[in-house]
């Protein structure tokens, strides 16, 4: 079995929320509703401080992280050096969109005793909702590709539980369900009625497809005896099932609630929801490492 990995629990968990934030934002602002600015400015102020955080913890993984600049010799052949590429890529995508943030206009409402929008104000407005539209939807891609490659890097023949699709499914749910749950936090009062529940929708949608994914996942581990290993450690573990009532059990009761009940009161429900799907998350990443069974081949040692 394998061990707590920590700076990979923290990377990628961590990388995946902050990607997922942005990738949220730029969902809301392809919307019908436009994407309200100081949303957009805590946005990516969060992402960006949750990505740095991310990348900080993956230097404490390596050996020599000074040599990490190294592994970029290698993109025709290394997942790892794919991964570095695309966050390093995702990193500077995130700067252009900080700058943005630091030089957009407020949005006034009409009304109210508040001075009304001028003609030059609309137009700029128009203009760097363009821009940052495009920005976020840069930095989503790559951050997406990042993911992408960073799942590859477990997609090995000597770990039969990790040479499928899973890693890289169970890594884009991460990031849809946290980024979206992250979100609606942020967003508060600033978010439309028609968001909310697109954001709240797209936590549910992931919080069952993460379920259903790993129902699949563990009859298609049952077809190795190393696979089928790695499935009963899961089953017989309490930080499974602890992991099983967080990330799943309890957000899908919550959400469902919070859809079909509009007179709750979602931003204490929401925040709870947030803080039970990150520890499940986190959980889940813990146990991702854990049960890890590989095939014992004498000749590597």
């Amino acid at each position: 079995m394998g061990d707590w990995e920590w700076p990979l629990i923290l990377f990628t968990v961590l990388g995946q929320v902050a990607i997922g934030i942005i990738l949220m934002l730029w969902l809301l602002d392809r919307g019908r509703d436009r994407l309200d600015t100081r949303l957009f400015k805590q946005g990516v102020l969060v992402s960006g401080a949750l990505l740095a955080l991310a990348l900080l913890a993956s230097l404490f993984h390596l050996g020599h992280p000074e040599a990490a600049y190294r592994a970029l010799a290698h993109l025709s052949s290394s997942w790892l050096s794919r991964e570095i590429l695309f966050f390093i890529l995702t990193f500077l995508a995130w700067i252009y969109l900080f700058w943005q943030s630091r030089h957009l206009i407020i949005n006034r409402s009409l009304g109210s005793g508040v001075t009304p929008i001028t003609a030059a104000e609309i137009a700029a407005g128009r203009q760097q909702s363009a821009n940052h539209s495009l920005g976020l939807g840069i930095t989503s891609i790559l951050g997406l590709l990042g993911i992408a490659s960073s799942a590859m890097i477990y997609v090995l023949p000597r770990v039969p539980a990790w040479n499928n699709v899973g890693p890289v499914l169970f890594f884009l749910i991460t990031t849809g369900l946290l980024g979206a749950l992250v979100t609606l936090v942020l967003g508060g009062k600033s978010l439309q009625a028609t968001q909310k529940k697109l954001l709240l929708q797209c936590s549910l949608g992931c919080t069952i497809i993460g379920l259903l994914l790993f129902v699949i996942y563990g009859s298609m581990l049952s077809g190795s005896m190393e696979g089928a290993d790695s499935l009963n450690f899961l089953l017989h573990s309490p930080l499974f099932w602890v992991r099983a009532l967080l990330g799943w059990f309890a957000p899908l009761f919550l959400l469902v609630s919070i859809l079909k009940n509009p007179q709750v009161d979602k931003a204490k429900l929401i925040l709870t929801v947030t803080l039970l799907a990150g520890l499940g998350e986190v959980l889940g990443r813990a146990l991702f490492y854990l049960s890890a069974t590989g095939i014992q081949i004498t000749a590597l040692f």
